[in-house]
């Protein structure tokens, strides 16, 4: 029966993913593309072939996950840090394009729509949802309700000033000192990259020495086996990462603070001391109620979410 699928499409600063989903949110199809970041058309372009590549007479819309602040008024991704995609009327060009009623998604909102309703937040009133990796990515659950704002540009919250002093932001932003230029998996690949040219006798500048790459990955594989550089750097993001997340225990008091994104595969490696700070610095009684939890849903979590915009659409042009 037509409208009882979608197309869903979550665009990411590497990979794009796209899927079938049915209604329960499970993705019955999928496919993995590179992203495109030479310009715009392109990679519009190949966004566009994924879904004519999955598309049938059962897909009756289409949901996009966006890195992008939106304009929900007008359909428009206004701006994206890590990508070509700028000032483009995209759920009106996916219309026309293929006939069917579109939704276009920060992609942390989706992220944050489909584990709060599938995931790791299932029956939270209130849930903030961190995705850690290139960048970091933000969405919140405020009285069981997606927040978008005014506009639907809400939840940036990777975006948030831990440091005055700070590095600048990635990409495209203005800032400076932001959580994602201190916290995120790009983050962790600098500090890694600094500890390993600091101390050539540590785990990480012997890896250096031995023609690996040093990025946030190696972190991670290093830590898991036991003190050392690489564990510092780990324990060093995951308290920037607790400062930030304490400041929004503070501000939307939330039962749970999701994390994921490929970053997040770092687990309490980077949690525990996260959680060390939130119970420190954030205010009774909101520290004290809160939970800090891995995403269920994996890399997938981006994915669904778009797909269930894609039926919130399709629920509404019905």
């Amino acid at each position: 029966m037509a409208g009882s699928r979608v197309i869903a499409v979550d665009l990411g600063g590497t990979k794009l993913l796209a899927g079938v989903v049915d209604e329960e949110g499970v993705v019955v199809r999928r496919t993995v593309r590179p992203t495109r970041t030479e310009s715009q058309d392109e990679l519009v372009a190949e966004l566009e072939g994924a879904i004519r590549e999955l598309i049938d007479d059962g897909c009756g819309a289409i949901g996009v996950g966006l890195p992008s602040t939106i304009d929900q008024r007008e359909g428009r991704a206004v701006n994206s840090v890590n990508i070509p995609l700028a000032g483009i009327d995209f759920r009106g060009h996916l219309t026309s394009a293929f006939g069917l009623p579109a939704a276009i998604e920060n992609d942390a909102n989706a992220a944050a729509l489909a584990e709060h309703r599938l995931g790791a937040g299932r029956g939270a009133r209130h849930m903030v949802m961190l995705t850690l990796g290139t960048g970091i990515g933000g969405g919140l659950i405020l009285d069981g309700e997606l927040y978008r704002g005014a506009v639907g540009a809400a939840g940036e919250l990777g975006h948030m000033t831990v440091d005055l002093d700070g590095p600048p932001c990635q990409g495209t932003c203005p800032g400076r000192g932001h959580l994602e230029a201190l916290a995120s998996g790009t983050a962790a690949d600098h500090l890694a990259e600094e500890r390993a040219r600091a101390n050539p006798d540590g785990d990480l500048g012997r890896a250096a020495a031995e023609g690996k790459v040093v990025d946030a990955k190696l972190a991670v594989d290093l830590a898991a086996a036991g003190p050392g550089d690489a564990r510092d750097v780990l324990e060093h993001v995951g308290f920037v990462l607790g400062t930030g997340i304490a400041s929004y225990v503070n501000i939307f008091n939330p039962e749970v603070v999701v994390l994921g994104g490929g970053f997040a595969r770092a687990g309490d490696l980077l949690f525990e001391p996260a959680r060390k700070v939130v119970a420190e610095r954030a205010l009774p009684p909101g520290r004290d109620l809160v939970r800090i939890v891995p995403a269920l849903l994996g890399p997938e979590a981006g994915l669904i979410g778009a797909g269930l915009v894609g039926f919130e659409v399709l629920a509404s042009a019905s």
